[in-house]
C-alpha cells in the first residue's frame, strides 16, 4: 500500500509540472524535486519520463472509457438523449476537475518525439472510437442519420477539444448549461428549420438540374 501511495504521489506531482512547463521542458530532476524523493526511488516506479507520461495518458483513457457509456435501448431505460446528456456531463466534469491533464493533452508540442506523438495520436484515436461506437449504435436505433461515423466522430472530438481548451482557462463553468449547448449543437446544429428547408430545396433543385443535363447527353432512340 505504501508503494502504491508513493507511486501515486509521483504521478500527481509530475502531472502538475508537465502542465506548467510542458512535456519537453520537464525533466526527471524537476519531478523528483517536487515529489521530494530520491532519483533511485523514481526509477523503482518508472523507466523514464516518457514511461510516466504514458501512464498519465492511460489514466485518462481509462477514466473516459468508464464515463462514455454505451447507449442502452429498451423499456425501462432512460431516454437516449438523457443518456447522451449523462455521458457529456461525466466527461466534462472529469476533464475540468483534471485541468492539469487537460493542459498536457491539449498543449503538448508534437514533432520532438515520434514515439510520444504516436501515443498522443493513439489516445485521440481511442476516444474517437468510443464516439464512433455511440454513433453506430444510434444509427442502429434509428436515432442518428446514416453518416460516415468515423469522420463525424473526429469532427465531434475536434469540437470538444476546442471547447475544453477554452474552458480550462476559465475558473467558473456551468457544466449543466455547457452540456445543453453541446447536446443541442450535436443534435441539430445551429440552423433554424427555415434554413434547413431552404438548403434541402436547393439540394433537390441541384439534383434535378444534374438529371436534366444527364438526359441531354443520352442518345435518342428512334
Amino acid at each position: 500500500m505504501e508503494r502504491q501511495a508513493r507511486r501515486a504521489q509521483v504521478l500527481r506531482h509530475a502531472k502538475r509540472i508537465f502542465a506548467r512547463k510542458g512535456y519537453h521542458r520537464t525533466n526527471v530532476a524537476d519531478i523528483i524535486a517536487r515529489a521530494r524523493i530520491a532519483r533511485g526511488t523514481f526509477y523503482l516506479y518508472f523507466q523514464n519520463k516518457k514511461d510516466l507520461f504514458e501512464e498519465l495518458l492511460e489514466q485518462v483513457v481509462n477514466e473516459l472509457t468508464q464515463r462514455i457509456q454505451r447507449l442502452r435501448p429498451g423499456a425501462g431505460e432512460p431516454d437516449a438523449v438523457d443518456q447522451l446528456r449523462a455521458n457529456l456531463t461525466r466527461v466534462l466534469s472529469y476533464v475540468l476537475a483534471e485541468r492539469e491533464l487537460t493542459d498536457i493533452l491539449l498543449n503538448h508540442s508534437t514533432g520532438f518525439d515520434h514515439e510520444l506523438d504516436d501515443k498522443i495520436q493513439d489516445f485521440y484515436d481511442r476516444i474517437a472510437a468510443l464516439i464512433k461506437r455511440s454513433l453506430d449504435l444510434g444509427i442502429e436505433m434509428n436515432l442518428v442519420r446514416n453518416a460516415d461515423t468515423r469522420a463525424v466522430s473526429y469532427a465531434i472530438l475536434g469540437g470538444i477539444k476546442e471547447v475544453i481548451g477554452m474552458l480550462s482557462r476559465i475558473d467558473d463553468t456551468d457544466i449543466a448549461a455547457l452540456v445543453e449547448e453541446i447536446l443541442q449543437f450535436g443534435l441539430s446544429g445551429v440552423a433554424r428549420p427555415e434554413l434547413l428547408k431552404f438548403v434541402r430545396a436547393r439540394g433537390e433543385a441541384a439534383g434535378e438540374e444534374v438529371r436534366n443535363e444527364s438526359s441531354f447527353f443520352e442518345p435518342k432512340l428512334d
